[in-house]
């Protein structure tokens, strides 16, 4: 039977940086890595905020990535 194994884990933080010529939103992106598998939703979004208070650009979005092996 084949297993995933975790790999790891990220947070990536999506920022407003202002509009394309159509109209649309564009947005800078932000990977931070070693995020500890166990972090609960709650500590994460704390240390989003706490992360995205140091830019000068607003945070749009926070995604957690998660990597895994897939071994059989």
């Amino acid at each position: 039977m084949a297993t995933a194994d975790l790999k790891g884990t990220k947070l990536r933080f999506a920022y407003n940086d202002g509009m394309d010529e159509k109209g649309n939103p564009k947005y800078k992106y932000k990977s931070y890595s070693y995020i500890k598998g166990s972090a609960t939703a709650d500590e994460m979004h704390s240390a989003a905020q706490s992360l995205a208070g140091l830019s000068e650009k607003n945070l749009f979005n926070v995604e957690k990535i998660q990597n895994f092996d897939i071994n059989a």
